[in-house]
């Protein structure tokens, strides 16, 4: 007999099943399957449902007509020349539009298909055969020479790192990227040391650095604003089971270490790229006269009003509420006619009070909260301020008292003037 219980439990279980998130791993050589086998399992310790296929698959498949076959995208392909079945260029760039997410991982010598792929989400890669290079913070005792440096440039971010509170050296050995100054999209995750430079090996003489004095970029990181995000790494080798287990090494510059960050590091990262943390949410979204819990529709001019909101943030798989100082409101009729910061309770919620512009019209409470490491919130509600009516004007104004005064003084001096022209002889 089949009781309820039974049935509950099979529900839970198939419902499970079919929320796990379907990734793509996109391989140009199958040993990565095994050396690479640490970072593998650990994405699949936290549920995801990982397919190995050859990035030059003639049946590979990403989209069946509309519909996405895999909600996340991992390329381990730099020597990738061209994507088998109807992957193109285009199709990678259309995926992470849909919002989608992806990791990308290039080498010292990716090829022409990597480079734009690479160029098209905004992050420009040092030319081909190019290596990352460091005399002041290599690792010694490596058949790597100077090209395996140990880098602590990390982003000042939270939400990215996440448990990764050791802050131990990632060693990495590849190409560097450079974001554009300009970019309000890309982040630097980690960054080069400033002793690092980027040139051609086998050149005895250096004559101008291509990435110098600590502007070049390891792995960096960019969120769409389809929502996406894609993180872009210059080295296979640091996602490697052999980088992930290294112990006890010392830098040129003097420095020990017990271990590597790796394994931490790129766990972390790929939680942030594939919205397991750094996700904000708002709820709750509220405004009303000044004491008054009733919504209205529009505000009478110099009212006073109070607006609120409650955000929270995921982490862990659970809702937490979030805690910011920096968060603002924006009262908008074609401009800001009032911004002001949110004050929270440590609960979530955020709240404000302000006076109405003595300007009426068609406003928006505007919330355009962009934090590097978070989803960003755009959100806007629209109310109306109308003027005073005729019977709203106060009767008696305190800055007319002058002319109220000189009104009664004239009419006084009129009679007192009447009656002396009349009765006096």
């Amino acid at each position: 007999m089949i009781t309820p219980v039974f049935i509950l439990l099979i529900s839970a279980a198939l419902t499970c099943q079919a929320s796990a998130q379907k990734v793509l791993v996109l391989l140009d050589d199958p040993l990565i399957r095994s050396t690479h086998s640490l970072y593998f399992s650990d994405l699949t310790s936290r549920g995801y449902d990982i397919f190995f296929k050859s990035a030059s698959d003639r049946k590979l498949q990403l989209k069946d007509w509309d519909e996405w076959l895999y909600e996340k995208l991992i390329i381990f392909a730099p020597s990738a020349t061209d994507f088998g079945g109807d992957i193109g260029e285009g199709t990678l760039l259309e995926f992470v539009d849909a919002g989608n997410d992806a990791v990308i991982v290039v080498d010292s010598n990716p090829s022409e298909l990597m480079r734009s792929t690479v160029a098209d989400i905004g992050i420009d890669l040092e030319p081909k055969g190019t290596l990352l290079t460091d005399h002041v913070d290599y690792v010694r005792s490596s058949s790597d020479g100077h090209s395996l440096i140990a880098s602590e440039e990390f982003v000042a971010s939270d939400a990215i790192l996440g448990n990764f509170t050791d802050r131990s050296p990632i060693l990495f050995k590849g190409t560097a990227a450079s974001i554009s100054p300009e970019s309000t999209l890309g982040i630097s995750i980690l960054g080069a040391p400033e002793t690092a430079f980027s040139h051609f090996p086998g050149k005895a003489v250096i004559e101008n650095p291509l990435v110098a004095n600590g502007h070049a970029t390891l792995v960096a990181g960019v969120q769409a604003r389809s929502g996406a995000r894609v993180v872009v790494a210059g080295s296979v080798d640091m996602f490697s089971n052999a980088y992930f287990t290294l112990a006890g090494f010392e830098t040129a510059s003097g420095n020990k270490f017990s271990k590597a960050g790796n394994r931490a590091f790129c766990d972390e990262v790929t939680q942030w790229a594939f919205h397991q943390r750094g996700v904000l949410r708002v709820t709750n979204l509220h405004h009303s006269h000044a004491g008054k819990q009733e919504q209205p529709e529009w505000y009478r001019v110099t009212d006073d009003l109070q607006f609120g909101l409650d955000i929270h943030e995921l982490a862990g798989g659970i809702w937490e509420p979030y805690r910011a100082d920096d968060v603002q409101v924006e009262f908008v009729m074609l401009d800001p006619y009032v911004r002001a910061d949110l004050q929270h309770n440590d609960q979530g919620h955020f709240h404000t009070a302000f006076k109405v512009p003595d300007v009426y019209g068609v406003y928006k409470f505007v919330i355009n909260y962009c934090k590097p490491g978070y989803t960003p919130l755009d959100l806007a509600k629209r109310v109306s301020v109308r003027p005073f009516r005729h019977n709203e004007f106060e009767r008696f104004l305190v800055a007319a008292y002058p002319y109220y005064m000189s009104v009664f003084s004239t009419m006084a001096a009129f009679f007192l003037f009447g009656f002396v022209f009349l009765y006096h002889k």
